[in-house]
């Protein structure tokens, strides 16, 4: 699947999901139209619960996926599924806080840094032990993400998350070859930025 909808807002929860490969992203269409994107999920992550009978959001495939799906009733009949589901939720929850801050306290260019540092994961929020992989700064990210749907998750407006990465770029941090793919060429700056440390 590539930039399907899995799931829609509104819809009765009978299934709950697993992303196994890729990327799906979650958000809300707001009474008046506005779109809020509330998560971007990856391998390991559950989403399909809504608030127990309504999906709360859509869920939408940013690139080619592979999605598990269970029936409700039957996934939590599974002492197996529940203990995996238990430690997914554990580790989501943080990543909710984070967001939290991120959304309330952080600045525009302390968002963008810190949702840039989501693709290097061993030294994003809480794992970053202070020393980056030693080949950081060859490998390039694909980021499926339109600039838009960056604002959107970030709270931000367009215009803003576009010149934070212009920012970026002038100052060596990053280089972006193409808008769908990102480098972090100074990682230890991207995270005081981010203000990760």
């Amino acid at each position: 699947m590539s930039r399907e909808i899995v799931c829609h807002q509104d819809d009765p929860v009978t299934d709950i999901y697993r992303v196994e490969t890729g990327a799906v992203m979650l958000y809300q269409i707001l009474r008046d139209g506005r779109r809020q994107i509330v998560d971007v999920l990856y391998p390991g992550d559950y989403f399909g619960f809504g608030d127990g009978t309504i999906q709360d959001c859509f869920a939408e495939t940013l690139m080619a996926c592979d999605v598990i799906a269970w029936r409700r009733d039957d996934a939590f009949s599974t002492v197996e599924w529940c203990h995996a589901f238990t430690a997914a939720m554990q580790r989501k929850l943080g990543a909710m806080h984070d967001h939290v801050t991120l959304l309330g306290k952080k600045t525009a260019l302390e968002r963008v840094a810190s949702f840039l540092m989501r693709f290097v994961p061993e030294c994003s929020g809480r794992l970053c032990n202070g020393a980056p992989p030693a080949d950081y700064g060859r490998v390039r990210h694909d980021v499926y993400m339109s600039r838009r749907e960056i604002a959107d998750y970030l709270g931000l407006t367009l215009e803003t998350v576009s010149r934070a990465i212009s920012q970026l770029k002038r100052e060596g941090m990053i280089e972006a070859p193409r808008p769908t793919q990102i480098a972090i060429k100074e990682i230890c700056r991207m995270c005081k930025v981010a203000a990760l440390h």
